[in-house]
């Protein structure tokens, strides 16, 4: 089910370096790497980035019941951000 919620949606920055430490951390699978598709409702997207790791917010939850979000206590570089 998507979250259609706009509350606490994450973006990642240029400043990614592609480690892929957000993507291991995400429990709600809306991390992708680089130049990949993804689907919603069986439609099939092109990426929303072809040089780093995206996230489809259609997918983020902000990690809600969680003490803290994931993907942003993990990155290295501080590349991800709330919108």
């Amino acid at each position: 089910m998507l979250n259609s919620n706009s509350a606490n949606k994450m973006i990642i920055t240029e400043d990614c370096i592609n480690c892929g430490a957000c993507k291991e951390e995400c429990h709600a699978g809306a991390v992708y790497e680089p130049g990949k598709r993804f689907k919603v409702n069986r439609r099939v997207y092109f990426p929303i980035s072809l040089d780093h790791f995206f996230i489809v917010t259609e997918f983020c939850d902000g990690c809600a019941g969680f003490k803290k979000i994931k993907c942003i206590a993990v990155c290295p570089m501080g590349a991800i951000k709330s919108k």
